[in-house]
């Protein structure tokens, strides 16, 4: 069977909210929490908010233009609107009909599962989603390329919505780094999946450009070279699935009311980096690892096997340094599997060019079992679940952006990452990422990976370890974390509708 785009669905575009999909990938992004006080005013406004909100055929033109550089867009600000469980309540709304425990509780009543650290079974960082009483009711992304701008829309927003009875709870500002990073240094946001479906237009497009030559076999996999293909299914709702052993094979929708169709469940989690102690365990684990070795490594090199990429974006598996003719290059930089993978060939500017492949990597000697890009996203490996198609069943679609100034500016502020992921199950893809893989040592592949030392918890901050398999020396050597380098710090589990269930309210 071979996927024609004929055979992809038609995306209610216009319906569905832009950040999920498409992603609005602006420079930066207020976010903006709120409670409700008056329930009767605020649906009024939020029924007028509707005409403010941002769709997926909107953000993905506003993107289009863009790229164009046409200086008319440069300004604009974009929305989305989310609901906790709690907001739909006071809305009146009947949320008996959602299956999703996830949903149902504020994030701090999870935060032991999730591995964040907790006392008294309260966790201890938070500061918000600790208690039903601080997760907002409702969460507005707002974004734009324009600070100015931004901070305008954004205090009129909010000014509107006090006089509505909706009461400022929370609010943050993520701003992207220089060269896309994230704050320890690595660039982030390379390897997102790409959504199937067709834009309706005459004839009809897809939303995910694809760029693999006709004639290869998996052109009807990718959409460019490492970026798989997802039915629309596992981000939002009403929209065929993947399935578990044939990525061309479309399954039935998830299971949801009606009312949740064209609509995307979100989890925001606010992550806190302490990069001068990530910085430090660079620096003496790799003066310790070197001696163990035999050889010397160096707190970049050290960097990238934690990460799985150097800190320009190439990947380890591919070179044992950064190469700028793999990072800088969009059908190389993503383009790798662990046990191994063929050239493939791309059309681009019109003309065929090929994209060469590598041996495998299935031992890790080139990008450990524990490395953060190879724990949330083994590939084509088997792994404790089953073969390497059921890593598709789990990825999101993540639209997080950094908050906080560069260390080197200001080490003492506080920064971190405002996670955001998009997708239709809660506990069959961000808990299966977050819990069974990225905190668990014993997956997804050998049962011996270690822990997720980028980002992975333990529930208790204390040290995690990993095994680091070198052939060279022909020693195994355990690579132990001290403390954690990211810090959960609160969050909400959400519900993102479509725009035609805010006017409905």
């Amino acid at each position: 069977m071979t996927v024609r785009l004929e055979d992809e669905p038609v995306l209610a575009a216009a319906d569905i909210q832009g950040n999920s999909l498409r992603g609005f990938d602006t420079k930066y992004l207020d976010l903006v929490g709120f409670k409700i006080d008056d329930a009767a005013k605020s649906r009024a406004w939020l029924r007028a908010l509707a005409d403010s909100i941002s769709s997926t055929q909107l953000v993905h033109e506003h993107r289009i233009r863009r790229s164009a550089q046409r200086p008319e867009i440069s300004s604009r600000v974009l929305v989305n609107a989310a609901f906790s469980k709690f907001g739909l309540d006071s809305l009146s709304f009947d949320t008996s009909e959602i299956e999703d425990g996830f949903l149902k509780e504020p994030m701090g009543s999870l935060a032991g599962a999730l591995g964040d650290r907790v006392a008294d079974g309260q966790p201890t960082d938070y500061i918000l989603g600790k208690a039903v009483a601080d997760t907002p009711d409702v969460l507005l992304l707002i974004g734009s390329d324009d600070d100015a701008a931004l901070t305008a829309q954004t205090a009129s927003i909010v000014s509107s919505a006090a006089a509505a009875g909706l009461r400022k709870s929370y609010a943050d500002r993520g701003n992207v780094l220089p060269n896309q990073i994230e704050h320890f240094g690595f660039r982030d946001g390379i390897s997102a999946p790409g959504p199937r479906g067709l834009l309706a237009k005459n004839p009809p497009t897809p939303l995910t450009l694809r760029w693999i030559d006709p004639a290869e076999p998996v052109a009807d996999l990718l959409g460019k070279p490492g970026q798989p293909l997802i039915w629309p299914g596992q981000f939002v709702f009403g929209y065929p699935t993947q399935s578990a052993t044939d990525p061309r094979m479309p399954q039935a929708p998830r299971q949801a009311p009606k009312w949740m169709e064209n609509g995307s469940l979100l989890v925001y989690r606010r992550l806190r980096q302490d990069v001068g102690l990530f910085r430090k365990f660079l620096s003496d684990t790799s003066t310790t690892l070197s001696q163990s070795l035999g050889r010397t490594i160096n707190g970049d090199q050290l960097g990238a096997l934690v990460v799985g990429r150097w800190k320009d974006g190439t990947p380890a598996i591919l070179s044992p340094a950064p190469d700028a003719s793999i990072s800088s290059d969009e059908m190389r930089v993503n383009y790798f599997a662990y046990g191994g993978i063929p050239e493939i060939r791309v059309v681009r500017d019109r003309k065929v060019q090929t994209i060469p492949g590598h041996p495998a990597d299935v031992e890790g000697l080139r990008c450990p079992h524990f490395a953060h890009i190879r724990k949330v996203n083994p590939r084509d490996q088997p792994t404790n679940k089953g073969q390497g198609e059921f890593t598709q069943l789990f990825q999101m679609l993540r639209r997080g952006i950094p908050f906080g100034p560069l260390y080197d500016e200001k080490p003492e502020a506080e920064r971190g990452l405002l996670f955001l992921a998009y997708q239709t199950s809660f506990n069959s893809q961000f808990r299966e990422l977050n819990t069974d893989w990225m905190n668990n040592p014993d997956a997804p592949e050998l049962g011996n990976d270690g822990y997720d030392l980028l980002v992975g918890q333990n529930g208790d901050g204390t040290a995690r370890s990993a095994p680091l398999h070198d052939s060279t020396a022909n020693v195994d050597v355990q690579i132990t974390a001290p403390a954690q380098f990211v810090v959960p710090t609160g969050g909400a589990f959400l519900f993102c509708p479509s725009i035609s269930f805010l006017r409905a309210l």
